[in-house]
């Protein structure tokens, strides 16, 4: 047993695990948003050009970011 014990200071105390949950939560709900508002967003660029590769485009794009956020976000510290 150290003789030296110090006390955790609040700047160096890790978040709490209810705390890392409910960040990482919130990261892939506006991930989902974003995933979304894509869809409609290639909704529109379809509308509005009558072209059908720049809305695959943006679907395409969506596609791949919920795996993205569980990949490389969801090992990084929150937020904020």
């Amino acid at each position: 047993m150290s003789a030296h014990r110090h006390p955790i200071s609040i700047t160096t105390a890790s978040v709490s695990l209810h705390e890392q949950h409910r960040l990482r939560v919130r990261r892939h709900v506006i991930v989902s948003v974003g995933r979304l508002l894509a869809f409609v967003l290639s909704a529109v660029v379809y509308g509005l050009t009558g072209n059908p590769w720049p809305a695959v485009a943006i679907i395409g794009v969506s596609i791949p970011l919920p795996l993205l956020v569980a990949l490389v976000v969801g090992d990084l510290p929150p937020w904020g």
